[in-house]
């Protein structure tokens, strides 16, 4: 089997003290890092990581994704620097421009240069780390004579792209230390993403081998495959539908999914009924981690040799936190470690 860096988990619809048990039980259990999404509009993942990093003592904590829309560049850096202290140089700044539907549609935000932004962010915060007082005049942000005013843990961090389109993963491949992809990257998306951020790593001058590429997935494992595959298809039908607005997306495109059929889902979505019966065994093939022990240690490898490095058990709505972290330890870790 082919081996990964590290493997992490992700949830996002707990209780704040439900997130710093499963934390301790990730880190007792040999994840390398727990991740904590920022997803409109559930719990500030800078609080919830702040906990974790208070309950915690080995394992990392990764905010997958915060959005440079919604604090100035500057704050960012401000909120990272504490969480960090408070977790002894564990944390891991994930930076991602979102959906415009949100940020422009529903919040009112200007969605201006998401590629922009993202750079700008990233320099932003590197700059304050290392002690600068900044002056800036970007393209989208703008800063007078700012600086910490404390020295934070590191001068150095760790920051991963949350991202999907090529000139954003070649992007990241230059001035980023990881790429995290999103729920539902196949293999062949996996692939597609690798070969733009490794356009970006060529003008950074870096190796690939200091690159980190993780990526959220949606699994199920069972010796009962049926039931386990079942589990999966109603999360599957969401997320084909809610992306159905782009039916272009790289996500879908790589994969071979054709634009019809994700209309076809967002349609149905749109009348009210949960596409459920539309979710093809392909397709939970192609997207998720689903089925039999050997069949989804089968399904992990063909992403890991995509290019993946660290696998992300992401929260399943249905599936208990624990049964997810389990089952991942009992079948998959063993084998890729």
């Amino acid at each position: 089997m082919a081996k990964v860096r590290e493997f992490g988990v992700g949830f996002e619809n707990l209780h704040p003290r439900e997130f710093v048990a499963h934390a301790k039980r990730a880190e007792d259990a040999g994840f390398g890092t727990f991740w904590v999404p920022e997803d409109p509009f559930y719990r500030g993942a800078f609080s919830v990581a702040s906990a974790i990093a208070c309950g915690t003592t080995k394992i990392k904590i990764g905010l997958g994704i915060v959005n440079p829309y919604l604090r100035h560049p500057a704050l960012t850096a401000m909120e990272f620097a504490a969480l960090d202290e408070l977790a002894d140089g564990r944390a891991i700044l994930g930076i991602g421009a979102g959906l415009k539907d949100w940020i422009e549609g529903r919040l009112k935000i200007p969605y201006k240069l998401p590629t922009w932004a993202m750079r700008e962010t990233v320099e932003i915060v590197r700059r304050f780390f290392r002690g600068e007082e900044l002056s800036y005049a970007g393209r989208v942000f703008n800063a007078e004579r700012v600086k910490l005013s404390f020295k934070p843990a590191r001068t150095e961090i760790p920051i991963y792209l949350g991202i999907l389109g090529p000139k954003n993963c070649e992007l990241t491949g230059e001035v980023a230390d990881g790429l995290l992809l999103s729920i539902m990257s196949s293999p062949a998306y996996v692939r597609f993403a690798m070969e733009h951020a490794r356009q970006g790593l060529k003008k950074s001058g870096r190796s690939e081998n200091d690159f980190n590429v993780g990526a959220y997935i949606f699994s199920s494992i069972s010796e009962d495959e049926r039931a386990a595959r079942d589990r999966l298809r109603p999360i599957v039908a969401i997320m084909v539908s809610l992306m159905a607005p782009q039916p272009n997306t790289p996500i879908f495109a790589a994969a071979g999914l054709p634009a019809e059929t994700i209309v076809k889902f967002g349609e149905s979505f749109a009348r009210g009924k949960l596409p459920v019966d539309m979710v093809t065994d392909e397709m939970l093939d192609t997207f998720t981690i689903a089925g039999s022990p050997a069949r989804c240690r089968e399904n992990l490898a063909k992403l890991i040799e995509a290019g993946v490095t660290a696998p992300v058990f992401f929260e399943v709505p249905g599936i208990p936190p624990q049964q997810t972290m389990d089952d991942a330890e009992k079948h998959l870790l063993p084998y890729f470690t």
